[in-house]
């Protein structure tokens, strides 16, 4: 019988008990006791994986990071290739059910607030804000005047984190599917745009 890894089955239980305390009790809430009863290991298994707090919300954002590039990957994959839709995909994503439940958001919203002290956690808040802003750039670039670009592709960015900051803070005054529409309906405005400066 070949021998199973258990490594990585232990972080990923790890990593989901930080999103559940972390849910549930903020992150001055969330204690190595709480991640330990919630995973159902030992303080010390805890600590050995991530070492303290910090390491906590580290691990778990880099976990929540990488869903989100391996679902872009898989959603522009499952479309046709046009660059309008790599843009929609885009946009759903970053709105998908893996990003917006309560648990995914709190942990967010708990990372943005602490990348502001922490070296590292800016850092990952960096290569976040990047990556979709090249995707954008990439995905714009056939469809707009290259002058539009780097602008265009600066709201659409800010559009996607700003309306998920609303609903994820309105209590169902703007949901995720409200959200999403708004922010194709302005890349399909703005490509319109450009197709017609394009044509004079």
């Amino acid at each position: 019988m070949p021998r199973i890894d258990i490594e990585p089955i232990r972080r990923r239980q790890l990593i989901n008990a930080v999103l559940e305390v972390i849910g549930e009790y903020g992150f001055q809430g969330t204690t190595m006791g709480r991640i330990s009863a919630q995973s159902g290991m030992s303080v010390g298994i805890v600590s050995h994986y991530f070492g303290g707090k910090q390491g906590l919300l580290e691990a778990a954002m880099r976990h929540l990071l990488t869903e989100l590039h391996q679902d872009l990957m898989s959603n522009i994959a499952a479309r046709s290739s046009s660059p309008r839709d790599r843009l929609m995909a885009i946009v759903e994503t970053n709105f998908s059910s893996v990003q917006t439940n309560p648990k995914a958001a709190r942990t967010w919203l708990v990372f943005w607030s602490q990348s502001v002290h922490d070296p590292e956690l800016a850092r990952l808040q960096q290569v976040n804000e990047r990556r979709l802003y090249a995707n954008l750039v990439y995905s714009l670039r056939p469809l707009l005047p290259e002058s539009w670009l780097r602008g265009t592709a600066q709201t659409i960015a800010a559009l996607i984190d700003g309306f998920w900051l609303r609903a994820a803070l309105s209590e169902g005054r703007i949901d995720s599917e409200q959200a999403m529409r708004l922010c194709k309906a302005y890349i399909d405005q703005v490509l319109a745009d450009g197709q017609k400066h394009r044509s004079v």
